[in-house]
């Protein structure tokens, strides 16, 4: 595809990431940073590319973070891997582009380090071993129910703390599905400190509402798939990457959700956070919600344009007996 590329005479170590496109360099001087690449592979309906999109808009939050957590509730609990650059080719089909482009992203380890705190993806908690135990049972021996319970409601406590104010403030919302989300965990005690999010190429962000309270704009290419023309929208993504994709796994390997507690307790987490007349509150609490159909996706070879089913909502999860019962005026 690049007639003009050349090998250069020189090559570079590099450590693999859970992240498929990411490696981390191997130099005599810790660096700091990761490097995103393009790789020619299909995973659920995305050939995972860099696209210029991406790589464009990743510099550009980068300088607004200082925007993007202002008005948190909690200082710290939330860190921002950022891409301070990016590059890609100048082919201006973009089809073609995205085969040849590179992303530089702060190290999370990196970025904690200092703090005295590690850091895990936040997907491996909701692994399981050979024996059925849930990894997040075993490396903090929830072997209560009520132990259980308890780190249910510290976690998710933290991560809307971490999340919601950008959305609520500046109408601003990460991609903060457990790839994308790292756990901050003292190094010491293993205590939850935060969270650390990363790849800003998937952020949903109001621009209206976010220039009127910060004052500041995020610039984007024309067509981006990160800018949302509607509120709903970035409601939309964080109920998706927090709630389906994250808390519901959890409170699933946590055997919390037959039950029916682990969906009272996130709902006590958020009400707690959200006024019962904010327009996100009214956008969570529907009776139904649109779900990804990611093999749907897959068979009809979508990339940047999605195919949903509207399902229950799993908010409302009551017990094995009950199923998902739909109650607003009881909640709200």
């Amino acid at each position: 595809m690049f007639g003009f590329a050349r090998l250069l005479p020189f090559s570079l170590p590099a450590a693999a990431q859970l992240s498929l496109r990411t490696v981390v360099p191997e130099l005599p001087v810790p660096f700091g940073f990761n490097l995103k690449l393009p790789l020619g592979v299909k995973t659920s309906s995305a050939l995972r590319t860099v696209s210029p999109w991406l790589a464009f808009i990743g510099p550009r939050v980068t300088q607004a973070i200082p925007h993007i957590l202002r008005g948190a509730l909690a200082e710290g609990v939330l860190l921002v891997a950022g891409e301070p650059a990016s590059a890609v080719s100048a082919d201006p089909d973009f089809d073609i582009a995205k085969y040849l482009c590179c992303v530089v992203r702060q190290d999370a380890e990196h970025l904690c380090r200092s703090r005295g705190e590690r850091v895990i993806v936040a997907a491996a908690l909701t692994d399981y071993y050979d024996d059925g135990v849930g990894a997040a049972v075993r490396h903090w021996k929830l072997e209560t129910l009520a132990e259980r319970q308890a780190f249910l409601q510290s976690y998710a406590d933290r991560l809307f703390d971490a999340f919601l104010p950008p959305i609520l403030n500046h109408g601003f919302a990460f991609e903060a599905h457990p790839q994308n989300t790292l756990l901050r965990v003292d190094a010491s005690t293993g205590e939850v400190q935060g969270f650390v999010v990363r790849d800003l190429g998937g952020i949903k962000v109001h621009r209206l509402t976010f220039r009127a309270s910060t004052g500041a704009d995020i610039e984007m290419l024309p067509d981006s798939c990160t800018e949302a023309h509607t509120m709903d929208e970035v409601f939309d993504i964080a109920h998706h990457t927090l709630v389906q994709c994250q808390l519901h796994r959890l409170i699933r390997v946590l055997g919390l959700h037959y039950r029916g507690d682990g969906w009272g307790i996130v709902r006590s987490s958020f009400e707690q956070r959200v006024p019962s007349d904010h327009p996100l509150r009214l956008a969570w609490y529907q009776e139904t919600f649109e779900l990804k159909c990611f093999v749907s996706m897959k068979l009809d070879g979508l990339y940047r344009h999605y195919t949903y089913h509207k399902v229950p909502n799993v908010l409302f999860y009551k017990n094995e007996d009950e199923g998902v019962v739909f109650a607003p005026d009881k909640l709200i």
